[in-house]
């Protein structure tokens, strides 16, 4: 599942055999959004000899949808839910184009899985403090505040993908900002 498709979240889709990039799991189903999908592609398209996004789109991204594992999802797509779980994709503005969120709810849990919405602990302490790679800082920050607010005093966990170790904790309110609590 892809939040995202920037360089540091799609170099483990791939892996170079004999000169070729193949999927990584090739029995697997790469689920990877509709809107930032097509964003990509329209920047490949537009420059084809341009490496989009580094390079990585044409080696970690178009190798998998030419094997047919791609499946492009919704930015609120729901991949199960039941009355004990639930697996779903939400919207998170403002990184990029299709930015998406994971969230995986249990009978007693929940974690959301939050890309790039937040890149480092300091960020929620002061949450105005954008990532140069955002493509629109004010929804970035729109969206970061949802999530800090949100999750705050709640025993949701957050995963994140950036933070240095450990990388899951909790949201709690600290005044009128926020603190990253690693653990339980």
């Amino acid at each position: 599942m892809c939040t995202h498709l920037h360089v540091d979240h799609v170099g483990w889709n791939t892996r170079l055999i004999d000169g070729r990039w193949v999927p990584t799991f090739p029995n697997a189903r790469y689920l990877m959004g509709r809107a930032e999908y097509r964003h990509f592609e329209a920047a490949h398209n537009a420059a084809p000899r341009s490496p989009v996004n580094h390079g990585s789109f044409e080696d970690s991204v178009l190798p998998v949808v030419a094997a047919g594992l791609a499946e492009f999802v919704e930015t609120d797509h729901r991949l199960f839910s039941d009355r004990d779980a639930a697996l779903r994709f939400a919207p998170a503005p403002g990184h990029t184009a299709g930015n998406m969120q994971i969230h995986l709810t249990g009978r007693h849990d929940h974690a959301v899985m939050s890309g790039d919405v937040i890149h480092h602990p300091i960020q929620c302490a002061a949450p105005w403090l954008s990532n140069a790679a955002d493509v629109d800082p004010a929804a970035a920050l729109a969206t970061r505040m949802a999530l800090l607010e949100e999750l705050a005093d709640t025993p949701s966990y957050l995963l994140t993908g950036h933070f240095p170790a450990p990388t899951a904790g909790h949201v709690v309110r600290h005044g009128d900002a926020y603190r990253f609590r690693f653990g339980d």
